[in-house]
């Protein structure tokens, strides 16, 4: 299911966040993005409707099993690109974390297993 850089950002995001609690609230979500509570509202109803999220009326946002697959997935590529960049590559930290956020929506499955790979072998 492709979902587009927008979107995959916003389940990557609430993700992170229901790791970290039991309660995914929009309000959370629009402050780790920076954007507005119209944005991640709008998204929601978009991730909803994919069947990724639910969310009760004014209440939390909970990830489904395929929304936390997805959600896992997109973590995964954005941590192994940041990893490459900053271990391999000697990027700065928070140049790794912006081009990570970048490349991660459109690196090809490929490539992006390729780079896995070298850095499995890299921390060997």
């Amino acid at each position: 299911m492709l979902l587009g850089e927008s979107l995959e950002d916003y389940l990557e995001t609430i993700m992170v966040l229901s790791e970290q609690s039991d309660k995914v609230r929009s309000i959370d979500v629009a402050k780790m993005m920076g954007v507005s509570k119209p944005s991640v509202n709008k998204a929601v109803n978009n991730l909803k409707d994919r069947g990724l999220i639910t969310q009760e009326v004014y209440g939390g946002i909970t990830l489904t099993k395929s929304g936390k697959e997805m959600g896992a997935m997109i973590f995964h590529r954005h941590t192994t690109i940041r990893s490459f960049l900053i271990e391999v590559l000697k990027v700065s930290e928070e140049i790794a974390e912006k081009d990570a956020c970048r490349i991660e929506h459109i690196i090809s499955n490929e490539t992006f297993e390729s780079i896995e790979r070298m850095i499995n072998e890299y921390k060997k």
